[in-house]
Formats: C-alpha cells, sequence, structure tokens
C-alpha cells in the first residue's frame, strides 16, 4: 500500500508537469529516471494500469534523452565557487545569457540579458524591462519596482538598500538551474516570462535513511594593486594645457590644494590605498538534514554567508532557513509545502557620489580629499557617528495539492507567495556634510500572491498515438509599496531615525530653532493578472509530437478596452534517432524541435491603465519630488513624465526557435545548435510633441525591437570516464543582433537623452561625434563661403586647440545633425568554455569567460581630461573620489584640447573616448579530492557518504586591450565611470561532507 501510495504521488506529479507556474520544478529528469523500476514493480502488483505506464514510460524516455542536453548550469563547479548570487551562478554557463556584472560590491545589482535586449536602456529605471524572470521552485521571483525613481534627481542607485532580491538563495541549496528557451514553454509560463526565464529547483525532501550534508569554505579576496599618485602628478598632467592655453585669469584660479606643492598632505606620500584596499575575508556554513518514509518526509537546509570586496570596506551577509514537506494521507491525495526564508545585511561602497546623489545636497567640492593616508583615516573616523544600515528579508512560500480523480484524469491546486521587504536607515554628521546632518530613512516591500490550478487527462489511442490534455488557471496579485523620509540641518547629531511607516501622525517633525522639516513620500503599485490557457501535446511513437498552448490573459495595468490578449503557441519536434537512426549506435540522439510563441509583455505601472494623465512638478527647480506649494493645488507647466491618452494596449513578444539536438557515441559526443527571432512589438515610449502643449512627450504604443541570433553548445568526452584519467570540455558561444523595426507614428528617428533610435538601426549603438584631431591654427578653420561664418558648435565659434569633429552634412554647423551612430554597448558574442580533468581523486576544473564585439565610453577618461569644467561647475561631476588618486588612464593616448574652451572638447560623446571592450577571463578554477577514496575511512566512518576538500579561485586573470580597470565594470548603457568596486581575484578552501 505505501508503495502505492509513493506511485500514485509520481504518477500526478509527472501529469501535472505542464502547470504554468510551478509544476514544471517536478518535472524534471533528476526525478523522472529513477521512475522506471518502480513502475515496473507497480504494475507486477497491479498497482498502477498499463495504460499509464505505457504514457509515462514514453514521457520518462523523453526526458532521459533530453537530460545530458539540457541548458542547465553544471552546479558541481558552481558549489565550489564563493558565489553568492543567481546572476553569479548563471554567468557564462548558459548560452544566450549575458550577464552584466558592474561592479565587486557584494550584493549590488546585475543586469540579465536573454538573447538580446527587448528595449532600449536610456537610465536604470529601463532595467526590469529587459530581464528573464528567475523561476525558484515554481514562484517567480518580483523584482524592486522601478517608481522610487520618479522621486530622484539623481539615478544611480535605486532607493531603499538597493540589494539584489537574485542573491536570496545559497548556492547549496540549488538542485539545477535551467534556462527555458523553448517557445511553448515560455508561452505556458505566460507574461512574466516574455523576456525569457531562468528556472531554479532547489533540493528537495525524499524518503529513505536519514541524509545529512554539512558545506563549509573560508577564503580571501585579495587586494587590488594600484599605482597612487599625488598633486605632483596631477600638477605634472595639467602643466602642458596651462602652457599651451592657460592666461593669466586662468594662473590666478589655479586649484589651491595643487598651487602650494608645501602642503604635505597633497605632495606628500600617496598612501590612502592602504586603508581603501585590503584583504577582505569571507566564509560560508551551511547544514542539511534530509529524511523520513514514504508517506512523509522532509528536508531542512540552513545556512549563512558572508561576502565582501576588497574596496572602500564594502560586506554582505545572508543568513538562510529552508523546509520542505511531503506528505501522502490518502492513496488519491498529495500534499507538498516549500518555505525559504532569508535574510541580508548589506554594508555599502562610501563613495561621495552615491552619497550626495542620495542626500541631494552638495557642499563645497573645489577641495578634494588628500591622498594621505593620516587625512583619509581622519575622514573614515567620521563615520563612527555615521548610519549606513542595509537589510533585506526574503521569503518564498508554496502549498501544493495534487488529487488523482480518476486514472489519468488529476488535477493540482497551488499556493505561491513571495514577499521581500527592505530597509534603509541612513545619517550623516554633519562633520561630513559641512555642518549640514542628513538622514533618511526608507521601507518598502514586494508582494506576490499567485494561485494556479491545473487539470490534466492523458490517454493512448494504440500505444504509439499519445494525448496529453491540459487546462489551467493562474490568478496573479502584486503589491510594490514604498515610505520614504528625509531631512537636513537637525539640532544636533543624535536624531538618526524617523517613522516611515506611511502614517503621517506619526512622522518626527522636528522645529528647534532653525529646525528641520521631514520630507516624505510614499507610493503603491498594484498589479493583478488573471490568465486561462489551454495545452495539447501530441505524441506519435516517440518519433513527431505537436505541442500547442492558448492563452488568455487580462491584467489590470492595461486600459479596459484593451485589457485582454489572445496568445497562441506551436512547436513540434521529430526525433530523427528514432526514425531514421535507430539501428545506428554512433548517434546516440539527433532531434529537430521548432517552435513559434506569442507572448505577451506585462505593464508593470498602473499609469497607463487610468486614461488621459500627466504628472506635474510642483517644486523646486531641480528638485524631482521636492514639494514648494505644502500640498495647494496648482497648474505648472511643463507637465513631467508626459501624456498619457487613451488607446495603450499590451505589448508582445512572438519568438521563433529552431534546435537541433544530438549526441553520439553512447553521448560521449554532444552539440547544440539554435536558431531565433525574437521580435518585441507594440512597446510604450515617450514621442516628441509641440512644446506649446506644455508636455514632455506623449507615451504611445508602436516600439518594435527584433533580436536574431545563434547559439551553439559542444562538448563531449575527450577522455572517457572509463579511464583513470578523464576529461570533459565544452563551449558555448551565442551570437546576437538587434535592430529597431518600428516607433510610433511612423516615426524613423528619435532622439533620448544621448542615444539615436532609427528604424533599422540597433539600439544600443552611441551617438557621438566622429573626431579627427585638433586644430593648430586658425587656417584649418573652415569657413562658409556663403556667409563667411567660421565653423562653430550650435553657435560657438572653434578656435585654435578644438577637436575636430567631422562636418557631417558640410553645413559648417556641428549639431546633433553631425552625431553618428557608432559602436555598440551589447557584445555580439558570448560565451565560455569549461574543462574538467579527473585522475583518481582529483579534479581540476576551469571556466574561461568571453565576451566579444562591445565597445565602451570612457568616461572616466573624459572626466579627468574635462577638469576645467568639472571645478567650475558645482556638480555631482566635480566629486573628486579618494579611488581617484590613481594612474588608472591612460592620459599618452588623448590629444592636448583647449579645456577652457566653451565647446566643451572633451565631452564624452564623441568617439576619442570609445574602446573596445572585448576580454577573455579566466573566471574559475578548482582543485578538489575525494577524501572518502582514502582507504579504511569509510570503514572506520559507516555512515560517510562524501567528503571532499577543495580550493578555489575567482576573477585570476583578463585579457583585454581596454585601458581602464576591467572592461566587466561598465554601466548598463555602456559608459565606463570608474566607479565599479574591483572584480578581486577570489581564493577559498572548501570542504563538503554527506552522512
Amino acid at each position: 500500500m505505501i508503495r502505492r501510495i509513493l506511485g500514485i504521488s509520481l504518477v500526478t506529479v509527472v501529469l501535472l508537469g505542464a502547470s504554468p507556474m510551478g509544476v514544471l520544478a517536478y518535472n524534471s529528469y533528476s526525478k523522472l529516471r529513477t521512475m522506471p523500476h518502480f513502475l515496473q514493480d507497480s504494475l507486477e502488483h497491479g498497482e498502477v494500469d498499463e495504460l499509464t505506464l505505457n504514457f509515462l514510460r514514453q514521457r520518462i524516455n523523453n526526458a532521459t534523452k533530453r537530460a545530458t542536453l539540457l541548458d542547465t548550469v553544471d552546479m558541481k563547479r558552481v558549489t565550489s565557487l564563493p558565489l553568492i548570487s543567481i546572476p553569479q551562478y548563471v554567468k557564462g554557463a548558459l548560452a544566450g545569457l549575458h550577464v552584466q556584472e558592474n561592479t565587486g560590491e557584494p550584493g549590488a545589482v546585475s543586469n540579465l540579458v536573454w538573447r538580446g535586449l527587448t528595449a532600449p536602456l536610456f537610465s536604470n529605471k529601463d532595467l526590469n524591462t529587459v530581464q528573464p524572470a528567475v523561476y525558484v521552485n515554481g514562484i517567480p521571483i518580483s523584482q524592486d519596482h522601478a517608481f522610487t525613481y520618479d522621486i530622484q534627481k539623481y539615478a544611480y542607485n535605486r532607493l531603499g538598500p538597493a540589494t539584489d532580491l537574485l542573491a536570496g538563495i545559497d548556492v547549496n541549496n540549488i538542485e539545477s538551474i535551467e534556462i527555458i528557451k523553448d517557445p511553448v514553454s515560455l508561452a505556458k509560463l505566460g507574461p512574466l516570462a516574455a523576456n525569457g526565464a531562468i528556472w531554479v529547483r532547489t533540493k528537495l525532501a525524499k524518503s529513505g535513511e536519514r541524509q545529512i550534508s554539512v558545506n563549509s569554505y573560508y577564503g580571501l579576496v585579495q587586494k587590488s594593486k594600484v599605482s597612487p599618485m599625488n598633486a605632483d602628478y596631477e600638477n605634472k598632467f595639467r602643466a602642458p594645457f596651462y602652457e599651451k592655453f592657460g592666461n593669466n585669469d586662468n594662473q590666478l584660479t589655479y586649484p589651491g590644494f595643487l598651487a602650494d606643492s608645501t602642503n604635505s598632505n597633497y605632495y606628500g606620500a600617496s598612501d590612502w590605498a592602504d586603508l581603501y584596499y585590503k584583504n577582505a575575508p569571507i566564509y560560508n556554513v551551511d547544514l542539511s538534514i534530509t529524511g523520513g518514509s514514504d508517506r512523509a518526509n522532509f528536508r531542512f537546509f540552513g545556512a549563512h554567508a558572508k561576502s565582501a570586496s576588497n574596496s572602500d570596506d564594502a560586506k554582505f551577509q545572508r543568513y538562510n532557513a529552508s523546509f520542505n514537506i511531503n506528505m501522502a494521507p490518502f492513496s488519491w491525495f498529495t500534499v507538498s509545502t516549500i518555505f525559504n526564508a532569508t535574510r541580508i545585511d548589506r554594508q555599502r561602497n562610501r563613495s561621495l557620489r552615491d552619497r550626495f546623489a542620495e542626500t541631494g545636497y552638495l557642499p563645497d567640492l573645489s577641495t578634494p580629499i588628500a591622498p594621505s593616508k593620516n587625512v583619509y583615516g581622519a575622514y573614515l573616523n567620521q563615520f563612527k557617528d555615521a548610519l549606513d544600515d542595509n537589510f533585506t528579508n526574503i521569503i518564498q512560500a508554496a502549498l501544493t495539492f495534487d488529487f488523482k480523480i480518476y486514472k489519468t484524469l488529476n488535477f493540482s491546486t497551488r499556493l505561491n507567495v513571495d514577499y521581500n521587504e527592505g530597509f534603509r536607515d541612513a545619517f550623516y554628521p554633519s562633520t561630513l556634510m559641512e555642518t549640514n546632518n542628513f538622514v533618511s530613512n526608507y521601507y518598502g516591500y514586494n508582494q506576490r500572491l499567485i494561485f494556479a490550478n491545473n487539470l490534466t487527462y492523458n490517454f493512448d489511442i494504440d500505444k504509439k498515438h499519445v494525448f496529453n490534455f491540459d487546462l489551467g488557471t493562474t490568478y496573479q496579485d502584486d503589491v510594490n509599496r514604498f515610505s520614504y523620509a528625509k531631512a537636513y540641518d537637525g539640532p544636533n547629531d543624535f536624531i538618526k531615525i524617523n517613522v516611515v511607516d506611511g502614517d503621517s501622525s506619526k512622522d518626527i517633525y522636528l522645529m528647534p530653532q532653525g529646525g528641520i522639516n521631514v520630507y516624505r513620500w510614499n507610493n503603491k503599485e498594484q498589479l493583478r493578472l488573471f490568465s486561462t490557457f489551454a495545452k495539447v501535446d501530441y505524441d506519435y511513437d516517440n518519433i513527431f509530437s505537436l505541442n500547442a498552448v492558448l492563452r488568455y490573459d487580462g491584467s489590470s495595468t492595461v486600459q479596459m478596452d484593451n485589457r485582454w490578449i489572445f496568445t497562441p503557441a506551436f512547436s513540434g519536434k521529430w526525433n530523427l534517432k528514432n526514425h531514421l537512426f535507430a539501428d545506428q549506435e554512433q548517434v546516440s540522439n539527433l532531434t529537430i524541435r521548432g517552435g513559434w510563441a506569442r507572448i505577451a509583455k506585462l505593464l508593470t505601472s498602473s499609469r497607463y491603465n487610468t486614461g488621459p494623465q500627466y504628472q506635474t512638478d510642483l517644486g523646486w527647480s531641480g528638485e524631482v519630488g521636492m514639494p514648494s506649494y505644502n500640498g495647494f493645488a496648482a497648474i505648472s507647466r511643463p507637465y513631467s513624465n508626459g501624456w498619457i491618452g487613451y488607446n495603450i494596449s499590451w505589448p508582445y513578444v512572438d519568438q521563433t526557435d529552431v534546435t537541433v539536438e544530438s549526441s553520439f557515441f553512447n553521448n560521449r559526443l554532444f552539440a547544440n545548435v539554435s536558431v531565433y527571432n525574437k521580435s518585441a512589438n507594440n512597446q510604450i515610449i515617450a514621442t516628441p510633441i509641440p512644446a506649446e502643449y506644455g508636455y514632455t512627450g506623449q507615451y504611445l504604443n508602436g516600439l518594435g525591437i527584433n533580436n536574431k541570433g545563434l547559439e551553439v553548445t559542444i562538448g563531449g568526452q575527450i577522455i572517457p570516464t572509463s579511464k583513470a584519467f578523464n576529461w570533459n570540455s565544452s563551449i558555448n558561444f551565442a551570437f546576437n543582433k538587434n535592430s529597431l523595426t518600428s516607433l510610433p507614428n511612423g516615426l524613423q528617428n528619435l532622439a533620448v537623452n544621448d542615444r539615436l533610435l532609427s528604424v533599422g538601426h540597433a539600439i544600443d549603438q552611441y551617438w557621438i561625434y566622429e573626431n579627427q584631431g585638433v586644430y593648430t591654427s586658425a587656417d584649418q578653420i573652415p569657413v562658409d563661403p556663403k556667409t563667411n561664418r567660421v565653423l562653430n558648435h550650435e553657435g560657438v565659434a572653434f578656435q585654435v586647440g578644438d577637436p575636430i569633429w567631422k562636418d557631417q552634412n558640410g553645413d559648417f554647423v556641428i549639431d546633433a545633425e553631425d552625431r553618428v551612430r557608432k559602436g555598440n554597448s551589447m557584445p555580439k558574442l558570448t560565451g565560455s568554455w569549461m574543462n574538467q580533468v579527473s585522475y583518481k581523486g582529483f579534479d581540476l576544473s576551469a571556466q574561461f569567460y568571453f565576451s566579444v564585439g562591445q565597445q565602451v565610453l570612457n568616461q572616466r577618461a573624459a572626466s579627468k581630461f574635462n577638469f576645467i569644467n568639472n571645478e567650475n561647475i558645482n556638480s555631482l561631476n566635480s566629486i573628486r573620489e579618494i579611488f581617484q588618486w590613481q594612474q588608472d588612464v591612460d592620459i599618452e593616448k588623448y590629444p592636448v584640447y583647449n579645456p577652457w574652451s566653451s565647446v566643451d572638447p572633451y565631452r564624452v560623446e564623441q568617439d576619442l573616448f570609445l574602446e573596445k571592450a572585448s576580454f577573455v577571463k579566466l573566471r574559475a578554477l578548482t582543485l578538489g579530492y575525494e577524501l572518502s577514496r582514502i582507504a579504511g575511512l569509510k570503514q572506520r566512518m559507516k555512515t560517510l557518504r562524501r567528503a571532499y576538500v577543495y580550493v578555489s579561485g575567482t576573477n585570476l586573470a583578463t585579457i583585454t586591450n581596454f585601458s581602464g580597470t576591467d572592461p566587466e565594470l561598465i554601466d548598463f548603457n555602456g559608459t565606463y565611470s570608474g566607479y565599479g568596486l574591483a572584480l578581486a581575484p577570489t581564493f577559498t578552501l572548501g570542504v563538503k561532507i554527506d552522512l
């Protein structure tokens, strides 16, 4: 009976494998591969009918043949590395998935892009629109909403802890990570998966003897080797500019910190790096216990990890707890629960830019921090009275009920919960803020509730024709909310906390002499999504299969007359191995599959569903969201965020995929090749309208972007495992090309910020001037023969010492019409080469990660050469961070222009600062030994299943022509600012024990 109960439970799980929101997690090869022996035994005992058994056998065979070819991460390699987030786990491991990790600060947000950009990236606010969904045990993980950027003047970091919510899962609790590429599988997941889906399955409970696992490592992040400089170096750098173009007034305004060569703080030892760069310890320890009977079993997992950067004392700590319980109280009913809880404590960097971007207050920036260790140390001591706490709590939970109604008719219902909340308390005393202290407090949460139901019916006609019918409904309710308060110039440096729970009656308004006001913001977004789908699968003798999904989605964020959208999907597969090469032993598997799907792309802002409306700025000039009218009704132009009218409808993505999967010589060699075409259509973008209307633009549907690409994965056993020495190797690479296919109202060009979108061109191209040298004499400067006007830049005449920017249209005016599209911020080719060598109990694995074809605008170099403009205007560009007292710019490669020129000769938007940023990196290297192979060890420790010890290194070497510190430390828009903390070499010693 127990055997029968367990059998029906597993049968139910397999038959419900097509559930749109989670049951797919159970339909993995690791589950299926253990079932044939059980099913055969159950058949002999009459506990499973032959019809069901035949169907399941075919499902199992299909899964088995796909198992070695799935787009999955090699978890054995990843679990031996000191990685803390899902983007780090998948980096380089999955063809077509590009990870932008632009800082080594642990816990900072990374950007994931699958099969190219589906939308242009103008600011950090746009990142969520291009990211694939990440599912953990079938639960789609919510991300921080972008609405806090609406009240931020500077969008370097999102308000709050700004912690990557994908850093909440410990790698040793993960069973598998897969990228879902099949269009029909994506269509089943619905609008959340319009940009792709990463499927993460944690290790789950199972019956059997009690099993205990302990994993731990300790390591060091190695400090960077830099070339510090002092004021003498800076003085010599500026000397040619003053000698060539400086006048008496310029000499009189020479910066004071450079003018006095007797000042030992600036002209003495430059030893600040001793305090900024340090070796940082990291560690991890986790424990899991699994056990139970066939009718009830459990798994518990607990972990603590600490990560760190080698720069600016940035740290990250995480605490994990996970529970999983499975029960089968009746033969027709099973229940499963999953609960994951995470606590993250993040100590962020202390850069001046990030601090002043949040405070919105700029002190006098004319005198930078001196490169002296004593001066910098005294500055760091002021942080003892500061407060910068960043906490994140994360919970994922799932409750699943499976019912066997009759033979192969099954029903499943599932409740998914994803909840995370972030806290940030910041306080900077008056000693850090030019006698003005600052306090800010943030609380925000993202709450996702999903209720999914799935009914399946399966049958075969004559053991060759197998049908599977699925009907499903899903209801999703998302709530995003934040409360934020900040204040300036308190009566002392002791009041550091304000209440920000949204109740204005509880806010602290301090009004002593000259007192302070607390400025407070609240916002809430709610999304409701209801979906229903029908899916039909047909399989003929495990040779041909056809699949179709018909889906209907309705979202509360879309206007009522366009609220619902119908999206179909179709796919087919031809198993050539079974059909044409059944007798060819050298061919282990050869399958061609292709599919097409239309997937609705979710709108996450409720602004689009309310019809005509706009947002008005009633605040201080240049201060976003800072009120000055105390809530009184008023009329003001221009209206920020543009105009939203009627007829806003669903965006959608059409995706076509053709894949060939093959393996040869008893699966010793394998190769996957995928060709895809992905078009994101009917997207919303702000378009220009006449200025007299007062709006900054009008939001319209009509943005279309196409991505075409090729993905290849090749690998195998170079030396088979039957030998004492064996070698496995694989390489994956992906090509991608994007282009803009349409703009609203038939527009062909649209300028947004410093980018120009043009139909037929890539959306990630830079829009820059072409530099052709420097004007060394007045005779070189062109003159318009019709008007006798000298070549000018938007009314400013060029002079000797100015750059030669190509006049593309020959009108003797250098303006936007002369800027050209050039270079790409996204790589054209990405991939990874992985190798694993083993000999007896030893194994060595290595990963080489490469990215080719992208260019970068070196904003760090532009800022260094643009010192005159930066120092004459007190802005964030005027900040000179302590880490800028190092030789990180190749000053020999740039010409000497007149830095006082009004044409702004060192502006970043010119190809003078455009560099190639291709690279190859030895990302990971691990050497391990299986201690359980030691003679007599298992005899002395009866319960020992495994004892593995290893050493690993990450970010070990980089080959590149890029002149900056690291070609990976590039912002989302392709600029290199120098602010990314180093992806430093990290070394660990670890042990894994299974009992």
